[in-house]
């Protein structure tokens, strides 16, 4: 009886000195949801997570998360440990095939690694090895959006255009999604060979 042999994930079929594809992910902004509640800012998964980052593997040799410096709201390391354990708990098994980038200076935001500026995405390039050209960062916000472009990769804005945010060609992304799963089918798509 034969038997067909499924194509290897892209992430199996490499070897870790080469370079590789990466999507980028910010955690504030598309893994995480924030949610006012009875004692405060209260955090979960975004919808539809396991499958979008199963999709996103079958493009992407590496899925990177990128962590700021800082909360959003101001907090300290203690807030950015909360935050991962929620993702990690929320994910179970599918955390441990995430790469996750820090601010290695520290939490004093005096670096150039917090968004708009692209330093923590261009230290996890050089630290993952991966090829800009080829990679994708995914973010909900203009400042995940310069990031990425700045960094050199393709950029997707998930969620919607808030009304205080700029519309200029740099403040545009490549391409705009509902959400991390609609972001990853349209990667793939875009990725697939034309006959």
């Amino acid at each position: 009886m034969a038997t067909t042999a499924q194509p290897p994930r892209a992430r199996d079929a490499r070897s870790d000195d080469r370079p590789a594809s990466a999507v980028f992910l910010d955690l504030d902004t598309v893994l995480l949801a924030m949610h006012p509640g009875r004692r405060g800012l209260e955090l979960g998964l975004q919808a539809d997570l396991p499958d979008a980052i199963e999709r996103l593997e079958q493009v992407a040799e590496k899925i990177i998360v990128l962590v700021e410096p800082t909360p959003q709201e101001g907090g300290n390391g203690r807030e950015t440990e909360l935050r991962l354990e929620v993702l990690r708990n929320g994910l179970g098994p599918v955390a441990d095939r995430l790469i996750i980038a820090r601010c290695p200076h520290g939490e004093d935001g005096t670096c150039d690694c917090s968004k708009p500026a692209c330093g923590l995405v261009e230290l996890a390039i050089a630290e993952h090895n991966v090829v800009a050209r080829d990679s994708w960062h995914i973010g909900a916000d203009q400042e995940g959006v310069q990031a990425g472009r700045g960094a050199g990769l393709h950029t997707i804005r998930v969620g919607p255009v808030s009304e205080g945010d700029h519309l200029s060609s740099v403040h545009r992304a490549d391409h705009e999604a509902r959400d991390l799963l609609d972001a990853a089918n349209w990667i793939l798509l875009e990725a697939l060979p034309v006959p």
